[in-house]
């Protein structure tokens, strides 16, 4: 969720820059309609980017959720104490299968 309003606030300032820049501009049509394309395309790199990151943290989130409920089906009844739990799941987890 932070990534997500970090990203919208970086798309909202550039929003904000890029106008600001077109009412002050001195330069010709075209020089500023490609000095605009080059800000909308590292725009769209950066919020790829920031969605690259975000699907990468609920992935590895979710994948030591799942590791986590393995061991605890794994383990049944014999898992009482989360602590030994976490320890065990966070040492166990193999490097990304999804």
């Amino acid at each position: 969720m932070k990534n997500i309003r970090i990203a919208l606030a970086l798309a909202l300032a550039v929003s904000v820059g890029l106008a600001a820049g077109i009412l002050v501009a001195p330069e010709k049509g075209g020089r500023t309609r490609r000095k605009l394309r080059e800000a909308a395309s590292d725009l769209l790199e950066d919020l790829e980017q920031s969605c690259q990151d975000t699907i990468e943290d609920l992935k590895d989130k979710a994948e030591k959720k799942y590791y986590e409920l393995v061991h605890r089906l794994e383990c049944g009844s014999t898992c009482q104490n989360d602590d030994t739990l976490k320890e065990s799941v966070t040492t166990e987890v193999p490097h990304s299968q999804f």
